[in-house]
């Protein structure tokens, strides 16, 4: 495949998405050759999709909106009381459960709102 023609491929899925979305999953398995020689994966795919400007979610919203799940704030509690009440940032960010993604300035909102939790400099700190 050429550049060209990958950009024209390329350009065709974004039309198709505008006009009708599909899952990143139906995307990556009717364009594998594409992806293949992209060497994109099917998470790359994904990705790629959600920064087109066309796509759903970011009509429904034009401003990025952030939430902490409630099991993140639960999950924080159980961790800072395992560690004896407080913990820095950069390794709380590392012991997130699996598929949780948050940032530190996330955590600090989190925290704000939180009747247990505080930041103190570079620490989590759990207040009784």
């Amino acid at each position: 495949m050429t550049h060209e023609y990958q950009r024209q491929s390329l350009e065709q899925l974004i039309t198709q998405q505008t006009a009708a979305p599909r899952s990143a999953a139906v995307v990556f398995n009717e364009n594998q050759t594409l992806w293949q020689i992209l060497g994109f994966s099917q998470s790359q795919v994904s990705l790629w999709l959600a920064s087109l400007p066309q796509s759903n979610h970011l009509k429904e919203s034009t401003t990025a909106t952030y939430q902490v799940a409630p099991d993140v704030a639960a999950h924080l509690v159980s961790l800072l009381q395992q560690a004896g009440g407080r913990m820095p940032l950069a390794q709380v960010l590392k012991k997130l459960p699996a598929g949780s993604t948050t940032s530190e300035q996330q955590i600090h909102k989190l925290a704000r709102k939180h009747a247990q939790l505080e930041i103190k400099g570079p620490l989590l700190v759990l207040i009784n």
